[in-house]
């Protein structure tokens, strides 16, 4: 019997001045083994792997995708203590500020299942309210001139992006010039010192054992953008932290779930450039040949003191797939 397996990896990175790298490595096996496998990466270290499969009944075909996603971004520091008390000087004053009021939650229909299902993710209950009947959804348009790939990459974005109250992105060449470059080593890590550094990165990838030249580029950049980076991520930001200038510590721990989705929907990043290479087989992944996907942002996101006024609630519009 003929068989094929398709691997694919999403991730997003921080440019801070002391950024810590986190990434996951999920996978799941469809119809006879679907993996997931989420790596979270930090720089300097060996990611760690973290496994779900679920096991399904033998159809007459085999296939296998494996989605591998890592971000790279420096979740806010916690606090500072209080002060020492003194005797000899006046006590410097403490500013105590008070967190913007956290808009009501409202809840999305989780993305219908395509080709295979979701990663199985614990992951916090949602406050569940009847929503409001849901608004036509805006549709994201491409610059005139644009080529089909970088309308894929805009498109892709923006009809996200305005579902959270956040502008148009606008294609920034020199950080797809920057993207083009480390998409084409072949290595799935992080690099946001290339050509000056200064912007946020998400990663992506998928593989396969046949034909994986004949896919579309423009297909591939946006299913990692849409599927990947935000239906994967979008519940797993818990709803009691929009409105925060800075996550809680409890969801500073799980940031390798949602940090991807953060940098996307970040309302003061302008510009994306973005690249997607061929890479050849036993590069990325051994045996087979792989599309590396590779997204700039700037400004850089998920700035610490800032996800207040840049991660904004979801305004309930119908949820986009890419096919």
């Amino acid at each position: 019997m003929k068989s094929s397996a398709m691997l694919a990896a999403c991730g997003a990175i921080l440019a801070a001045a002391s950024p810590i790298l986190q990434g996951r490595r999920l996978i799941v096996h469809s119809k006879v083994v679907i993996e997931w496998v989420t790596v979270t990466v930090t720089e300097g270290q060996e990611p760690t792997p973290a496994v779900f499969s679920v096991a399904r009944r033998p159809a007459q075909r085999t296939t296998t995708t494996t989605i591998a996603t890592t971000t790279s971004a420096a979740p806010p520091p916690p606090p500072p203590p209080p002060p020492a008390p003194s005797t000899s000087a006046a006590p410097e004053p403490v500013v105590v500020v008070e967190p913007a009021p956290q808009p009501e939650p409202t809840t999305q229909a989780p993305p219908p299942v395509v080709e295979a299902p979701p990663p199985v993710v614990e992951s916090p209950a949602p406050v569940v309210e009847a929503p409001a009947p849901a608004p036509a959804p805006v549709k994201a348009e491409s610059p005139a001139g644009a080529n089909e790939y970088q309308k894929a990459v805009l498109e892709s974005h923006n009809v996200h992006r305005f579902n959270h109250s956040a502008g148009a992105l606008e294609w920034g060449q020199q950080y797809a010039d920057s993207a083009k470059i480390l998409a084409e080593r072949c290595k799935f890590e992080h690099d946001t010192s290339i050509n000056g550094g200064g912007y946020g990165q998400n990663l992506a990838m998928w593989a396969g054992s046949e034909k994986v030249e004949q896919v579309d580029r423009a297909g591939a950049a946006a299913r990692a953008i849409s599927n990947g980076w935000y239906n994967n991520e979008l519940e797993l930001f818990p709803a009691s932290e929009y409105g925060r200038a800075n996550p809680s510590a409890q969801a500073q721990a799980t940031f390798s779930q949602w940090g991807h989705f953060s940098q996307l929907v970040w309302k003061d990043s302008k510009q994306v450039g973005c690249f997607t290479a061929l890479c050849p087989a036993g590069t990325i992944v051994k045996d087979m040949m792989s599309l590396y996907t590779v997204c700039n942002y700037f400004p850089v996101g998920n700035m610490g003191g800032a996800y207040g006024k840049n991660v904004l609630p979801p305004l309930g519009q119908p949820i986009s797939i890419a096919a």
